[in-house]
C-alpha cells in the first residue's frame, strides 16, 4: 500500500499580521498632519471645520455637515506688510508735498514702531481765534485720509494753543478753542467717510507746551493739532448704537 504524502500547511487567512501594525501607524500619521495643519491657523472657525471632519472620517463622531461662516477680521490683518508700504509711501509723499510748498516747518510727520504722528501748526490749519479749517491746510488732512482709508487703526486727534488769554462770543477759554479745533479736523475725516468710532478728540488748551511761551517763535510751536495713528490698537465697527463722538458732532451740528 502506497504510502499517505503529508498535506502542506495551508497559508494564514487574512492578511499579514504586520498589516495591523501599519495601517494603524498610517492612520496615527494621518492624524497627525491633518491636526498639525489646522491648529497652523488661528482662525476658530477652519479649526472647527477640520475637527468635525476630521471626527467624522475616523468614526468618533459624525460629521454635522454645518457650514461655518469664516469671521470677517480686520483688512489690515491680511498683508499687512503692504500696507505698512502702502503708509509709508503715502507719508513721504506728504514730506515731498511739504518741502515743495516750503511749508515743512509748520508740518512734521514721524513714524515710529507704535504709531504715526503728525504735527501740524495752527496757522496752516486755523485762522487766528477760529475753528474753521482754511482750504490751504486740508491737502494735508488729505493725505493723513489716505491713511486712514486704508487701516481701521484708532486715532488720536489733539488741540493745543499758546498761553495767551482769548474770549470770544464762541470761546470763552483756549481751552474750548483747542477742541473745537481738534474736533473740526475730526469733522473733516469723518466727512470723507472714515468711522467716528475711531476717534479720540483732546483739547489740552496751553497746558500741553512743547516750547517757551516767552518768545513769538514759542508761542508759534505751541499752537498747533497734533494727529496720533495707533499702529497697536484697531477698531471693529459695531452696528449696535451710536457712538458718544459722533453724537456730539451731531448735536454741535
Amino acid at each position: 500500500m502506497a504510502k499517505c504524502k503529508k498535506c502542506p500547511d495551508c497559508p494564514p487567512v487574512g492578511a499579514p499580521e504586520y498589516m495591523t501594525t501599519y495601517g494603524d501607524m498610517m492612520t496615527l500619521l494621518v492624524t497627525f498632519f491633518v491636526l498639525l495643519i489646522s491648529f497652523s491657523s488661528t482662525q476658530a472657525a477652519k479649526f472647527n471645520s477640520a475637527a468635525g471632519s476630521l471626527k467624522g472620517a475616523l468614526g468618533v463622531l459624525s460629521a454635522q455637515g454645518t457650514y461655518i461662516k469664516q469671521p470677517s477680521l480686520p483688512y489690515t490683518k491680511v498683508g499687512k506688510g503692504y500696507h505698512d508700504k502702502e503708509m509709508k509711501k503715502i507719508i513721504q509723499e506728504t514730506k515731498n508735498m511739504t518741502e515743495k510748498s516750503g511749508i515743512n516747518e509748520m508740518v512734521k510727520v514721524t513714524q515710529s514702531k507704535d504709531q504715526i504722528h503728525y504735527n501740524i501748526s495752527n496757522p496752516m490749519m486755523f485762522d487766528i481765534g477760529k475753528a474753521e479749517i482754511k482750504d490751504v491746510g486740508k491737502p494735508i488732512l488729505d493725505q493723513v485720509v489716505k491713511i486712514l482709508s486704508k487701516t481701521s487703526y484708532e486715532v488720536r486727534i489733539e488741540g493745543h494753543t499758546d498761553n495767551i488769554p482769548i474770549h470770544t462770543k464762541k470761546y470763552r477759554n483756549n481751552w474750548e478753542l483747542s477742541f473745537a479745533r481738534a474736533l473740526s479736523v475730526t469733522q473733516y475725516f469723518i466727512s470723507k467717510g472714515i468711522s467716528a468710532q475711531r476717534f479720540q478728540v483732546i483739547g489740552y488748551g496751553e497746558y500741553r507746551p512743547i516750547a517757551s511761551n516767552s518768545t513769538r517763535a514759542g508761542r508759534a510751536l505751541n499752537r498747533r493739532v497734533e494727529i496720533f495713528i495707533n499702529l497697536k490698537s484697531e477698531v471693529t465697527k459695531n452696528a449696535e448704537g451710536q457712538s458718544v463722538l459722533q453724537s456730539l458732532i451731531n448735536n454741535k451740528e
